[in-house]
């Protein structure tokens, strides 16, 4: 498909982060969170409400959005996973045949990580490379004289939902990175139709943003988690370890706070961003001409229920934020409730471009262009989010109302009523179980079922075409220690560039100098 002519006229930019959870904005009811960029966005768009992940993890959900298939088709179904051979169309290809310069700026998590998927380039700045000259933000960092330091994202393996300060200053930050490359990326590209993904690793733990967002939140001003010391025995015994993770099950409310108010600082820092962007856009000329989609790949439990990272069918891990704004398309200032999904936005943005998805099977979502100011042209009922694959698999129906889920390590179920509970406290069908829940609940196995058997993994049903039950005994309910992974760039550095990096001891007492939430001795340093 030879780009002959660009078939729609309208730019797209897409602005994704990492691990936001959909209440962290001012226009999202939040009153302490400073995000006037966003809220800016929301005001001249349109706010997705009820947006989910179909998958709570990173490298799964953004191969979902830019394949707009489910992962049982393009085999991400966690991180880290086998990497088969590319074998359906991305929208970057797409768009770059008929003519729009596609380009990624920050994190994209593609396995190997230059394979460009489409993109005709790639500015990347990942949490974890293989090598230095690998990534373009390493290299600015050599340039601009950082190339001494270890843990450029936060330190991870001993610190990773500790509090720590980033030793990279806001200037050259790496959230403020992602945004001047974008401004550049506008400014050279402005008398040309394109699609840019820029994506911000913030705010994925480590939770370091630099001063003076460091500073910003005062920790006592932060709620503690929601139910955060939850009875063990009402949380699914597959996550039952994730109580403790990183030793955070044994954290005071002053750290817990202090975790918040960085998390927090590391938005604020994200959005000034985005404001710069959005006036950037106003300079150019191009606002009124380019679809700007804000989203994340997923949220994060931040200590509610107990539970920290993804990877959860609860709200506060597959509920995203999500902004739209086309003034010729989306209603400005409106508050949209369709079950909406990252799913959607392939089908959304081919049509704006006015490009037919040529693959198969079908995608599975729909435009968001589908009536007057935004929306779905027919709502949906309910949404199944997913993950993982055999026994690490759950699957959640998801409605305005009811939420089910099911548990294949074990055969957990929950049936959660989110308008009598939004805050997912009471699982209906622990105790004695009343005939109309159970009746609910069966109901919505039978939906999900089907839904596994049309879109899912073939082993999931036993011989008799029930949901299986592996019986894996649950999650070690103990101290976790911590992250385990290291900058493997380091390594891989000729003789004499490592022989001037900063230490692992300097790198650690660097990153939390300033911190009085937790001791050096409390570190689990065999870890």
């Amino acid at each position: 498909m030879p780009a002959e002519k660009v078939a729609g006229t309208s730019n797209i930019l897409f602005m994704m982060v990492d691990q936001m959870r959909a209440d962290y904005m001012g226009c999202a009811g939040n009153p302490w969170i400073q995000t006037p960029g966003l809220d800016r966005l929301a005001a001249e768009g349109t706010r997705f409400s009820q947006c989910v992940t179909p998958v709570p993890v990173c490298m799964a959900a953004r191969h979902s959005f830019m394949t707009g298939l489910r992962c049982a088709t393009h085999s991400r179904f966690a991180n880290n996973v086998p990497n088969p051979d590319p074998l359906h169309y991305t929208l970057m290809q797409l768009l770059g045949f008929v003519g729009y310069r596609t380009q990624a700026i920050g994190k994209m998590h593609f396995r190997p990580v230059r394979r460009h998927h489409g993109f005709h380039r790639m500015e990347l700045m990942e949490e974890i490379p293989d090598y230095q000259q690998d990534d373009e933000y390493l290299m600015y960092l050599k340039a601009k004289g950082y190339g001494h330091k270890r843990e450029v994202h936060g330190v991870r393996n001993l610190l990773y939902h500790l509090p720590q300060v980033s030793v990279i200053p806001e200037e050259h930050h790496g959230s403020t990175w992602v945004a001047d490359r974008t401004i550049d990326f506008l400014r050279y590209n402005r008398d040309k139709p394109f699609f840019c993904w820029s994506s911000w690793i913030a705010p994925h733990p480590p939770w370091n943003p630099p001063e003076p967002f460091a500073s910003m939140y005062e920790s006592e001003d932060m709620p503690l988690p929601i139910n955060y010391d939850r009875d063990i025995e009402t949380i699914p015994p597959q996550k039952r370890g994730m109580v403790n993770f990183a030793d955070m099950g044994y954290a005071p409310s002053e750290r817990l706070q202090r975790v918040k108010a960085l998390y927090s600082g590391n938005i604020s820092l994200i959005d000034k961003g985005i404001g710069r962007i959005l006036r950037a856009l106003d300079e150019l000329g191009l606002a009124e001409n380019t679809l700007v989609v804000f989203a994340s790949d997923h949220g994060e439990m931040l200590g509610d229920h107990g539970q920290w990272q993804k990877n959860s069918p609860f709200e506060a891990s597959v509920r995203v934020p999500m902004l739209a704004r086309l003034p010729s398309r989306f209603a400005a200032g409106a508050v949209n409730e369709d079950l909406v999904s990252l799913l959607d936005l392939m089908p959304t943005m081919l049509e704006l471009a006015e490009v037919d998805y040529p693959g198969q099977p079908a995608l599975l979502g729909t435009s968001l262009l589908g009536c007057e100011g935004g929306g779905l042209a027919q709502k949906r009922e309910d949404y199944v989010v997913e993950i993982g694959h055999g026994a690490s698999r759950w699957l959640s129906l998801r409605g305005h109302r009811w939420k089910y889920n099911y548990w294949m390590a074990d055969g957990w179920e929950e049936l959660l009523d989110l308008d009598n509970d939004p805050q997912e406290l009471n699982n209906l069908l622990l105790g004695k179980v009343n005939a109309e829940d159970s009746r609910r609940a069966d109901a919505m196995k039978a939906k999900l079922t089907a839904w596994e058997v049309a879109h899912g993994f073939e082993d999931s049903l036993d011989e008799n075409g029930v949901l299986r039950n592996f019986g894996r005994p649950p999650t070690d309910h103990t101290k976790m220690g911590t992250n385990g992974q290291f900058p493997r760039w380091v390594a891989r550095l000729p003789d004499d560039e490592r022989a001037v990096m900063e230490s692992r001891g300097e790198t650690v007492l660097n990153a939390i100098r300033k911190e009085d939430t937790f001791m050096l001795e409390e570190i689990n340093l065999k870890a």
